[in-house]
């Protein structure tokens, strides 16, 4: 955010993805040393993160840029990797034109070496050549792209001014460093993937629609709690003005269970991320499978049927087909008949399908646990006592006669338009499920 800020009042942006560093690891902020990963595991990752650069790229500049600034055309946001001049520099030369240039003791004042050693973990050579390493970058970017100044988490201060050292020893010329407040959870910790803070369930908030699709990616910035909000959040992550955050944030106290603050998170990141479409897809999802009208008792069927406009329909059905990825969907054929075996197999699918990418533990012991609903007709209670099921195991389900008929009951009720089901796990994960190709009609 901080280098799209940047780039929004009229600057150049580079994007530098470690390739080269990544083969050190970065040791600000850690008491131990970092994993590393195979070198195929390199090129992967690069790409990956990438892509995901690129797709931001592209959505600020259709979704923010135009609509926050008068500039005319954008300048270039560059995506580079740091592994095409590291990977070529000889030892030698790292030695005699770079490491040359620092003196121990200002190595030993940086926050990351302090923190290695007073944790008497220690701290390898190579770990603490490492801003030296990553001061390489901020000479390159100069010498190579004009660039002068570098931004980075606060986390960062003692890489950058190695930077900032390095061309004024080398070079006899000055530049700048920019840091940005991190994310932080109430109890000060940095708020990442390893780290998400009380009431977040520990679960990472994945940028990849791979790893997360944009309907949960929404989903779970929408249920931040409450002691994560704070008018600093808003400007570290969204481009509203001063007065649009101060509104929020007045909305947010008068009436929290609305969850304004976390609504206009979820909607700003999602288009940044994942898109305009990806945004849709993931607002549908949830006035379908969260009715907020209490009073009717509508259901999600009902809101398929009875409020969705035609435009609507066809963009769900768009959404459901399996390469889209936008948002949760299963797609399955019925049984072949009702008998407690066929009901056995083809139910306890859908619940390993559902349950596979959430959970280490038994699917059975799992879903019983949360209770399952098809189409508003209960499956199982939560807290299930398995009356109704034999034999659990973690790849096998067998359910008896009258599971199988609220089964067939549950799929009678599918929603008549679209032919949608709707699988429900506790109260907050819900499924589509597609029982035909609904994209090809």
């Amino acid at each position: 955010m901080g280098l799209l800020r940047c780039h929004m009042v009229g600057a150049s942006v580079l994007t530098v993805v470690g390739t080269g560093t990544v083969a050190v690891g970065d040791p600000s902020g850690r008491l131990t040393k970092r994993d590393s990963n195979l070198n195929s595991n390199y090129e992967t990752n690069a790409v990956e993160i990438e892509h995901e650069l690129a797709n931001i790229r592209q959505n600020y500049l259709e979704n923010f840029f135009t609509r926050k600034t008068e500039t005319g055309a954008p300048h270039p946001i560059i995506i580079l990797r740091n592994g095409d001049w590291l990977s070529g520099m000889h030892c030698l030369e790292f030695l005699r034109d770079i490491a040359s240039r620092f003196r121990i003791p200002e190595l030993l004042e940086k926050e990351s070496v302090q923190l290695r050693l007073n944790s008497g973990s220690g701290m390898d050579l190579n770990e603490f050549l490492y801003p030296a390493l990553q001061a390489v970058d901020f000479l390159h970017l100069y010498q190579n792209y004009n660039c002068r100044i570098q931004v980075g988490g606060q986390d960062q201060l003692g890489n950058i001014q190695c930077g900032l050292d390095l061309i004024h020893r080398k070079l006899g010329s000055y530049a700048f460093g920019l840091t940005v407040p991190l994310l932080t959870t109430p109890d000060g910790k940095k708020f990442g993937k390893s780290e998400t803070g009380t009431g977040t369930r520990n679960a990472p908030i994945w940028l990849s629609k791979d790893k997360l699709t944009p309907y949960a990616f929404y989903q779970r910035i929408l249920n931040l709690p409450d002691q994560l909000i704070s008018s600093r959040l808003l400007r570290q992550l969204t481009f509203f003005s001063s007065d649009e955050i101060q509104s929020l944030m007045k909305a947010h106290e008068n009436t929290p269970d609305t969850r304004p603050v976390q609504r206009a998170l979820a909607r700003e990141l999602t288009l940044l991320v994942h898109g305009a479409s990806a945004l849709h897809a993931s607002e549908l999802a949830t006035r379908i499978f969260f009715p907020r009208n209490k009073s009717t008792e509508q259901t999600s069927l009902g809101i398929i049927s009875e409020e969705l406009t035609q435009q609507e329909c066809d963009c769900l059905r768009a959404y459901l087909a399996p390469t889209v990825k936008l948002v949760p969907v299963i797609h399955s054929q019925l049984p072949v008949d009702w008998s407690t075996e066929s009901v056995s197999r083809w139910l306890g699918c859908l619940l390993q399908t559902a349950t596979s990418a959430e959970t280490e533990s038994s699917y059975v012991t799992n879903c019983l646990r949360k209770g399952v609903t098809m189409n508003d007709v209960v499956l199982f209670k939560p807290n299930n006592r398995m009356k109704s099921v034999q034999h659990p195991s973690d790849d096998h389900l067998t359910v008896d006669l009258t599971v199988c008929q609220l089964l067939q009951e549950a799929v009678g009720r599918c929603e008549a338009r679209l032919g949608l089901n709707i699988l429900k796990l506790g109260k907050h994960e819900h499924w589509f499920v597609a029982t035909k190709r609904l994209w090809d009609t």
